[in-house]
């Protein structure tokens, strides 16, 4: 089993040929996109919570190809008790719902729109996944998966700041010292 990172830094050539090989009839979708009706999310990805805290935010590129606005209203998982929606940029204190125009892009990032996963109830393992479905008011529902970056990560897949995170929890770049690597699989699902 591969932990995220190592399969990203080591290119996963076998499996990436083979899935590339596999997936040439659907067009160039890349890895982490998923579609739902005329939305995209690309790149989903949270801070896991810092140690002793229970919760986490969450970040995504949500992309509206269509030509009627739509809301991102609510996202939901086995693994949190709530989310919260920041989503009016001037107003971030204010619990809101991402508004999509229509044939924008909208990127909730840090210092920006985001969506605070509140009551986590499992841990939150960096290097790991964590499956959730957001739901939209239109467009519907869509089951993603999320990478759990550390705590302090500026942008996805932030190198510095897993690098800070592995050495501050005795771990080197190969993963945990105790145990087996965690696993981790990517779900795209379309929905139509």
């Amino acid at each position: 089993m591969l932990k995220r990172r190592e399969f990203l830094l080591t290119g996963g050539t076998l499996l990436t040929g083979t899935a590339l090989g596999l997936f040439a009839g659907r067009g160039s979708a890349a890895a982490h996109e998923y579609d739902v009706g005329n939305l995209k999310v690309e790149h989903p990805w949270l801070r896991a919570p810092v140690d002793g805290d229970n919760k986490a935010q969450f970040y995504a590129m949500l992309h509206n190809n269509g030509a009627t606005p739509d809301k991102l209203i609510a996202v939901k998982s086995e693994k949190f008790g709530k989310a919260e929606i920041h989503g009016d940029p001037k107003k971030l204190d204010l619990i809101t719902p991402v508004v999509l125009p229509p044939k924008s892009k909208v990127t909730l990032a840090p210092g920006g729109v985001y969506v605070t996963l509140l009551d986590i109830k499992k841990h939150l393992e960096v290097g790991w996944g964590l499956e959730m479905t957001l739901v939209f008011e239109k467009a519907g529902e869509v089951v993603i998966d999320a990478a759990i970056d550390a705590p302090d990560a500026a942008h996805a897949h932030d190198a510095e700041a897993m690098e800070r995170w592995q050495k501050a929890h005795g771990q080197d770049s190969a993963g945990p010292k105790e145990g087996g690597a965690p696993h981790h699989e990517h779900h795209h699902m379309d929905k139509k």
